[in-house]
């Protein structure tokens, strides 16, 4: 029997061995450079995508900034995109249009990332949605503007505001003589050889432990409350709200014979709708924020409404939060309450005792260029409704009368040595002014009637009350609520005794305020100010908010 030879077979085996091994070697180089190719991609996709970051950031930094067209105010868009390159890693194109329809109002920036490597190339895009605003944050563009503050506040009592409020709380400024950077009131001590002074040797009582004396340190009071007031702390109050007392962004209250003497409402496009805004923030430097009960800053959207206004604030900065038992809770604005304080030292409070230059001129105080500027009333004044005055003038175009029928024809600056009065007379409780001036009183001034322009304040009537002291309102007795309308500025305080209703700003270092007086923000102020107001000069700023950012 013969047996079949099997050497084919051994070489049939091996040659099926080998093409197994040759495909398997195939298949894993593959899958070897399909994961580089994917790596690869991979990493030209996140690279795409942080050359369209890269771009975003540099459109904000043109719109912040100088722009490739060389604008300065935020005004900058292309009509074709604006390419650039990063050497090395790749490229970015930018088109930076106005926003239409939801985003009308606003600027969106479309960023476009390229990477490449050899012949391949990824792009990505992301997509942002900003609100550019250039601001005049100006003093007087405020319904309200805090200084130094008193006693651990800046408001004392509750107000419903409409518009822009403003409240430093910096604290006064001190001499810090021994150089331990604190204030120091003066320590108590034995007078042992009665010269009114401490002397070395003489017991003292080491208030603060550092071992040596410490006299009384010179300080600005600016208040005017005898002592010096620090800085308001997150444990102290910029300003507290209950009850009826809030803060919003549109008219809301306000008389018609208030609104028939103001320009009209701005109006802004929001969530799709044109609405009247006063474009209204909050800012607080130092201090809390209290809120409780109903009261509230800002209010939710509420589409429609006769005429349709804004509901929430434009933005809030608070450096030391909220409290009250509600707290953040009632705050509606358009960047929510977690915001701080945003400007620094650019904006502080004008003091009228401090030395000052007025068109290139050096005074030694505010009030010494108003005295030097103005008509002079060497005496205190009274203004009674029903009663006329003056006419009195210099010359150099400052300008008083007041006559029987209660109408203040005023031009330029009128300086009063002393306390000024506007008194009601029985029923005739109303002064109506004309022109463009500023009453100046180097003591206090006290307003018991009703003080309106005849025509449209303040673009073509306006008027500016300036008290180195104090102002007053209605704090007589027999005093009503009264309707006011102006600029008015208080080194130390701002007293509110009734619900007055008041148009334009109040710029002082700390208000007293009762019955919840309401106060509205006249846009248009800074740019008609009365003549001789300290800080007169606008204060511009870009304010960028982000609003939304997705990969297009």
């Amino acid at each position: 029997m013969r047996i079949p030879s099997r050497r084919g077979a051994a070489l049939v085996v091996t040659l099926l061995f080998m093409l197994l091994m040759v495909a398997w070697g195939t298949s894993l180089i593959s899958l070897l450079l399909y994961g580089l190719r994917r790596s690869e991609r991979d990493t030209l996709r996140a690279q795409a995508l942080a050359l369209a970051d890269a771009g975003a950031e540099r459109a904000i930094h043109y719109l912040l900034n100088t722009a490739p067209d060389g604008s300065t105010n935020a005004s900058w868009r292309t009509t074709t995109p604006v390419a650039e390159t990063i050497a090395g890693q790749g490229r970015f194109s930018l088109e930076v249009v106005d926003g239409s329809d939801a985003n009308a109002g606003k600027v969106v920036v479309t960023s476009t990332g390229t990477a490449e490597a050899g012949d391949r190339a990824v792009s990505r895009a992301v997509r942002l949605v900003l609100t550019v605003r250039l601001l005049n944050i100006s003093v007087w563009n405020n319904a309200i503007f805090g200084g130094v503050g008193q006693s651990g506040r800046s408001v004392n009592g509750n107000v419903a505001i409409r518009g822009n409020v403003h409240l430093l709380g910096d604290g006064e400024d001190f001499t810090d003589v021994d150089g331990d950077g604190s204030w120091d009131a003066g320590e108590s001590y034995t007078d042992s050889n009665g010269n009114g002074v401490w002397d070395a040797g003489e017991p003292f009582t080491d208030s603060d432990g550092d071992g040596h004396y410490d006299a009384r340190e010179p300080f600005e009071d600016v208040n005017g409350n005898g002592t010096r007031d620090p800085a308001l702390t997150v444990t102290d109050l910029a300003s507290e709200i209950a009850g009826d007392a809030n803060m919003a962004n549109s008219y809301q209250g306000m008389s018609s014979t208030v609104r028939a003497l103001l320009p009209e409402i701005p109006t802004v496009s929001y969530n799709g709708e044109t609405v009247q805004s006063l474009s209204a923030t909050l800012r607080v430097k130092h201090g809390r924020v209290n809120i409780s009960g109903s009261a509230s800053v800002g209010y939710p959207d509420s589409p429609g409404g006769s005429p349709p206004v804004k509901e929430p604030m434009d933005g809030t900065y608070v450096s030391d939060g909220w409290g009250g038992n509600q707290g953040a809770s009632h705050v509606y604005s358009d960047n929510g309450s977690r915001m701080a304080y945003d400007l620094g030292d650019v904006v502080d409070f004008p003091v009228v005792s401090r030395a000052t230059t007025v068109d290139g001129v050096p005074y030694e105080s505010h009030m010494e260029y108003l005295r030097q500027a103005g008509l002079s009333v060497t005496a205190p004044l009274t203004l009674t409704v029903g009663q006329t005055y003056g006419p009195v003038s210099d010359g150099r175009g400052n300008y008083l009368r007041v006559d029987t029928d209660g109408t203040i024809t005023i031009q330029g600056i009128v300086y009063v040595n002393g306390a000024v009065n506007l008194n009601r007379n029985g029923n005739q409780a109303t002064f109506r002014y004309t022109g463009s001036g500023t009453v100046v009183a180097t003591d206090t001034i006290y307003v018991h009637t009703n003080l309106l322009p005849l025509s449209t304040f303040p673009t073509q009537d306006r008027l500016g009350m300036l008290a180195r002291r104090r102002i007053e309102l209605a704090t007589g007795s027999g005093d009503a609520q009264l309707m006011l309308i102006g600029a008015f500025y208080a080194q130390e305080k701002i007293i509110s005794a009734k619900q007055n209703e008041v148009a334009g700003s109040f710029v002082s270092s700390y208000y007293q305020m009762s019955n919840v007086p309401r106060i509205y923000h006249v846009p248009a102020l800074p740019d008609y100010l009365p003549p001789g107001l300290p800080a007169r000069e606008p204060i511009w700023v870009k304010i960028l908010r982000i609003d939304g950012r997705r990969e297009a």
